[in-house]
């Protein structure tokens, strides 16, 4: 079965209609042009950004570019079942969130592909979208997800930072067995997953 020209189905046990579905889908969403901006200035919010991005482990390295004030929200602004998970998850005060999150990150999983795709910035905001692959730690199983990161501040220092993923799929990375019954459509229709 074809859908413009990319081929669902998949010839390796295991591997369900749904799953190529998906990485059709995405290859066919990485393939469009990208629109990236070049900062305005070094001391931008989009230069900023991409400079914490660079090296978001080292707490002396993040401070010189946050504020007193920084908020950090990651993946929602307050969601205690996801945070049972994911220890970082909502909205968290200083800069020291932004580091741990990234540390965590890399211990609950291995990075294999962190990837920008496009940026854009105005005079106190940027934005950055992208996609990332991480293989679990314990289980093995990898995961591609999207992700967008907004950034607000000025003069050289960022005071807000909010990340957003693909959670459902980030999760699932974590599922060593059960699964839900998900009960959305107004018409009633159930599926498993």
């Amino acid at each position: 079965m074809t859908d413009e020209g990319l081929t669902i189905g998949h010839p390796v046990s295991g591997i369900t209609a749904e799953d190529d579905f998906i990485v059709s889908i995405s290859a066919h969403a990485l393939a469009q042009q990208s629109s990236t901006a070049e900062p305005a200035s070094m001391a931008s919010p989009l230069a900023v950004l991409k400079s914490i991005l660079s090296n978001p482990t080292d707490i002396d390295f993040v401070k010189q570019f946050t504020t007193d004030k920084f908020t950090y929200v990651s993946l929602n602004f307050q969601n205690a079942e996801l945070k049972k998970i994911m220890p970082w998850a909502g909205t968290n005060d200083g800069t020291e969130a932004l580091v741990k999150t990234f540390i965590d990150v890399s211990r609950y999983w291995k990075v294999d592909n962190f990837e920008i795709h496009d940026t854009f910035e105005n005079k106190d905001g940027a934005a950055i979208f992208g996609s990332f692959t991480y293989t679990s730690s314990l289980l093995g199983k990898t995961v591609t997800s999207p992700f967008a990161v907004l950034a607000r501040g000025e003069h050289g220092k960022l005071s807000y930072v909010q990340f957003m993923e693909d959670t459902f799929a980030t999760v699932r990375s974590f599922r060593e067995s059960g699964e839900y019954l998900i009960k959305a459509r107004p018409d009633g229709w159930e599926t498993r997953v």
